[in-house]
Formats: structure tokens, sequence, C-alpha cells
């Protein structure tokens, strides 16, 4: 529930304006959803504010440090609160670093923050806080002292001048990242945003960067490219690190950046249309706030940017706040009403619906030699499917585990996707129950092996309520690497289990999942949560698991559910994995993948055709639908339907 506000009434709004218009007579429900709206974006506003107090309330916030101060800081002016006690901090770091800066600066990272007066991920606040307070900022002008703001131009200058180069911002690279996704939208924003500042002060115009362009050419260049990234993302599919536990929270709000506080009013159009996308695709495969389906760089556990959504979604009894960024809170973006009301009204699903969305991930090593950073693909071969029903979410990322090209330098295949997007890989099922404020879950782990992050681990296949995952062998080229097992986590405490004839059957009551692991014996952790092969072998192991779902409104009871999967017909060999299942006589046909073979893999069959990875449409739902390539996407949550067009421009 919304918590109830009595004393305003908000005007409906998205970030385009008004509410879309609404085909229906049913005045009453309109009403009602209008009004669920607005107390949603009144809470939310409310939710803001006193996140920001609680930030000021002492003198240091978390993370510790720099990053901490500069959230504060944000904090403090934006409530125009201890004022004098933020400018002294901006003014003292940005004078030490201006005072110690290197002649030549090399461009910094996480690992190697340097001396800046913010941390690497604090840089998107950092500059929130000129733009939003200085001299002449539309927003809340001279809350920043002249020697404040003077200080941190001066070291906004002298960061930026090492570290933006014009080669990287050309629209023909609009796929290429500077880094990680992550690591890049928190360094091109903010080189943006900083040169389109500097370029307004006529002492800083005309500098030349380390690269021989000037700060005007710099600003201009990215502003040609940031009016068309939003739109290339939307064509072509959102994210790389979709879902990440970690990641998320660093990447978004560059998002909010450039959305509210670029000069350019198409680029702020555009970034505004790109949240509202970015908004109702999250909503429509996450259960209570908490995104589903295949995810990358992730983990099977709650995320922590969850709670950055619950700022925007007041939903009462879920914890809201940011834990390294104060720019949702100092923003006054609203979700679109879709976005509420998929939350509110939409879910639990009356029916079972198919989610079917491309996803970015593939490079394009043509221009390794001559890349700054990684091109993705337009066309990544990755698609992110989810099966929906009232009572469970299940999902993976549907991939071709083989698809390699050659590697420029010794011409060798290697494998295709990028560390970011083949790193962590999870997927599985969570249970839907409006009742319980717990989620139960039911997916894939990773364990770590020796070395960095598991790359390349498993590979998975999906069709409406049944997965088959395999785990991915080691192999320099075209296998895995820093992989352990690769098991199913049982979470919630709500969680009835079963064993039977080598299927392990779990259910909260209302949704049931059943679990068999094709190769051999299973064995169950400590703590009776997690499941993994028995034996294993990180060597030479390939396990394959299957995963099947069932709702009690259409497989009910547990019983029934039990004695219905065990009945399927399931035909395993060394090679192969052929399994009938539901009403309607469904087939999946699986060969093993070995990396060492790689190029004879034939993708699976899904009732005899192989699976589509290059589906005609980017995004595929009762909600939300768009053909590749497209600049329009059609929106139809309840009585709401609209158009995100990124091809016309604001009047």
């Amino acid at each position: 529930m919304i918590r109830p506000i009595l004393f305003v009434l908000i005007t409906l709004v998205s970030s385009l304006g008004a509410l879309p218009a609404i085909e229906t007579n049913a005045t009453g429900k309109l009403a009602a959803d209008e009004k669920l709206v607005a107390e949603a974006h009144a809470a939310s506003l409310k939710l803001r504010e006193d996140a920001l107090h609680k930030t000021i309330a002492k003198s240091t916030c978390f993370p510790s440090g720099t990053w901490g101060d500069n959230l504060w800081c944000l904090a403090a002016l934006y409530l125009n609160e201890k004022t004098d006690e933020a400018n002294a901090r901006l003014l003292k770091r940005a004078k030490d670093y201006v005072a110690t800066a290197p002649t030549t600066a090399a461009p910094t990272s996480p690992e190697a923050p340097g001396n800046l007066p913010w941390t690497f991920f604090s840089i998107t606040d950092y500059v929130r806080i000129i733009y939003l307070f200085h001299s002449k900022s539309p927003q809340f002008p001279g809350r920043l002292k002249p020697a404040t703001e003077a200080a941190m131009k001066e070291a906004l200058w002298l960061w930026v001048r090492g570290e933006s180069k014009l080669a990287n911002v050309g629209t023909h690279d609009l796929l290429l990242l500077l880094g990680t996704e992550n690591h890049d939208l928190n360094r091109r924003p903010s080189y943006y945003l900083s040169t389109a500042l500097l370029k307004q002060d006529p002492a800083y115009r005309d500098r030349k960067l380390t690269d021989g362009h000037t700060v005007a050419e710099h600003a201009d260049a990215y502003t040609t490219f940031y009016r068309e990234w939003p739109l290339k993302r939307a064509e072509t599919g959102l994210w790389v690190e979709v879902g990440s536990n970690t990641y998320q929270k660093y990447s978004w709000p560059g998002l909010f950046n450039l959305h509210e506080l670029s000069p350019d009013s198409l680029i702020r159009q555009r970034f505004g249309l790109l949240l509202d996308l970015a908004f109702i695709e999250e909503e429509q495969i996450s259960v209570n706030g908490r995104r589903g389906g295949g995810r990358s760089r992730a983990y099977p556990e709650p995320n922590v940017f969850e709670s950055y959504k619950n700022l925007l979604y007041a939903h009462q009894g879920q914890p809201a706040g940011s834990s390294h960024s104060r720019v949702i809170e100092t923003s006054r973006y609203q979700l679109p009403p879709e976005a509420i009301l998929l939350r509110y009204r939409s879910f639990p699903a009356a029916a079972p619906f198919i989610i079917r969305n491309r996803v970015l991930g593939a490079l394009d090593l043509s221009k390794l030699e001559a890349d700054p950073g990684q091109r993705l693909r337009t066309d990544s071969a990755l698609v992110n499917y989810a099966y929906r029903t009232p009572h469970y979410l299940l999902g993976s990322t549907l991939q071709n585990p083989a698809l390699s090209q050659p590697d420029p330098q010794t011409g060798k295949p290697t494998v295709i996707y990028a560390g970011i997007s083949r790193q962590n890989r999870t997927c599985g099922m969570l249970f839907d129950d409006p009742a319980s404020a717990e989620i139960c879950s039911v997916q894939a782990i990773v364990e770590h092996g020796s070395g960095g992050r598991p790359q390349h681990p498993f590979w998975s296949v999906q069709h409406e309520n049944v997965i088959i995952l395999q785990r991915i062998a080691p192999d320099k080229l075209m296998g895995s690497y820093s992989t352990g097992y690769v098991g199913i986590s049982f979470a919630g405490k709500a969680l009835k289990k079963v064993e039977n004839d080598g299927w392990i059957f779990a259910s909260n009551g209302k949704a049931f999942v059943g679990v068999k692991f094709l190769d051999g014996l299973y064995q169950w952790d400590s703590k009776n949560e997690v499941v993994s092969p028995a034996h294993f072998d990180p060597a030479i192991d390939q396990s394959r698991i299957l995963l099947q779902a069932g709702d009690i409104a259409s497989d009910g009871p547990f019983e029934k559910f039990q004695s219905s999967v065990l009945a399927n017909a399931l035909k395993i060999s060394a090679d192969q994995v052929d399994y009938q299942f539901g009403p309607s006589g469904n087939r999946l046909e699986v060969t093993r993948y070995v990396p060492k073979t790689a190029s004879t893999f034939t993708l699976p069959l899904i009732n005899g055709k192989p699976v589509d990875l290059h589906p005609p449409t980017t995004y595929q739902s009762p909600y939300l639908n768009a053909d590749f390539g497209s600049d329009k996407i059609s929106i139809t949550v309840g009585s709401i339907k609209r158009t995100l067009d990124f091809s016309e421009q604001q009047k």
C-alpha cells in the first residue's frame, strides 16, 4: 500500500509531463489510478527529503572518507542547511587537490583514484554539487561560495584534461565502453558535464586538454554523442550488467544527471525517456522490487539497488534509501505512471505471459587494437527471457555458449560475450506472494574458483516454465575460468522442500519448482540451502540441471505438480537431454556444450526449432513492445497506452 497523503494533491506527471491519453470510460478506475500515482509521487518526495535529513544528522555518513563527505555536502547544500560547513569541506578538499595535482594526469580508476577530492564512484555526486549550486545554476544558484565554486572548477579541469579524449566520443562508437559499463557511466557523463560547465567560463573555454582539443570542442562533441546514446540503447537493448547486485547502484545515477543537468534540452528529454523505459522494463520483470530473470555480474540474493528504487516507489514497509549516492534523493524525477501501476495494480499477474527482451553483451573485436575500451555489437545474440504467472517469475538468459570470433592477436576463436556480460550469470525463480513480505527464490549459484570472478560459468535455455542449464568446463579460449561448482540456492523460510526420485521439489504453498541434477548425485551444504553436484571435480565437471516451475492456479496442488513432473518423458545421455513436458507436449532437446569441440555445437531445439537468439523485436511482452532497431517503444499498462518516441524532439 502507498502511505496516504492527505495534505497535498499532486498533478499526475511523468518525466515528460501530463499523464498520457487514457482510452477508457471507467472513470472510477481512472480516478483511483490517478490518486495512486499522485500519492506515490508525493510520498517519494517526502522519503527523499527524510533521507537527506538523516544524511546530515551526523557529521559524517557512509561511505567513510572523501566519498561520504561528498554525499554529506550534497545533502546539506540541497536542504540549504549547514551550508557554511559544506562549503568549507568542499573548499579544503578541492584546494588540497589543486595544490598537488600532477602536471600530466593519468586516467583514474576505482583501484587507483589518486588524491582526487572525490572517489571514482562519487564523481557523479561531485559534478551534481557544482551544477545544482554554482552562481548561475538554474536550480539553486549561489549556495556554493565563490571561492568554493572556483576551487571545484579548477579541480574538475585538472581531472578532465587528462581523462577525456575526443577520439572516444564519436557517434559511430555509441556502443563503445570505456572499461566496464558502470565505469563508463561514471566517466563519460562526468566528462561531458564538466566540459559543458567549463565551456561557459571564458577562463576555461579555450583551454586545451591533453589530446590537443579545447574544452569547447569536447563539450560540443559530447553534446552530439549524448543526444544519440539513449536512442541507441533503447533500440538495441538496455544493459550489459543486467540486474547486477553490485553495479546497478553505480550506473543509474549518471542517467539522472544527464536527464536533469545537461545544458542541452534534447539530451534531457531523451534521458528522461530512457529512465521511463528502464524503470518500466525493470518493474515488469521484478517481484516486489526484486529483479528476476537472467542477470549478469549478479548473485541470488537481495540487491541494494532495490532500496534506491523504493525511494521512488515509496513502497510501504520496504527499505528506501541509497547507500553510495545521493543523486536520487536530490532529484525531482518521478516514476512514469506505468511503472507505478505495474507494481501496485498489474501484479500478481492474472494469467501467464512471456517477456522476451534483447540485451547487450557481445563484443566486436574488429578494431580491438585501436579501441581504448570494448565495443559492443548491435546484435548481441542474447535474450532476457522470463515466464511470469500469478505466483512466480522464472527467467534466464538465452545464449549460444559456442558463439565466437577470432582473437585479433592470435587468430584463435574466443568467446564473443564480454567479460561483464558472462561474469557471474544467474537465473532461476522468484516466488510471487503479496501476502508475505518474504521473497522466496530458487536460483543458480556459482562458486568462486581460483583467481577472479567466475567467467562463462554456465549457459542455459528456457521455454516457458522449464530451464535447462549446464556448467561449462574450463578452457582458456571457449570455456569457463575461476568457476567452482554450479548449484542451486533455495532461499526463503516459507519454502517446503521434498526429495523424490532424484528430484528436489520446493513450494511456498502457491508456486512450485522441481530441480533435478541430470549427471549424478547431489549434496546439500551445512545449512540445507544450497545443493551442488556430489564428487565435484572443477577440471571436468559439466553438470546439467533441470528446473521446472508450477503454479497452484494451473498445476496444483503441490502433490499433483510433483506427480506430473515425475511422469514427464525425460531422456538423458552423455551428449543430449530430451525433455517433454506440459499438457501441450512441449519439448526441449539440448546438446551438451564442450568447449574443445565448440565448432560442432548445435543450438537447443524448442519444439523442433532452434532457439531464436535474434528475435525481430527488442522488447516483447504485454506491456513493452518494439521492433529491433526501432526508435519507438509501445507501452501498454492497464488503461494507459503511449509511445516512447526517441525520434521526436521536445517542442
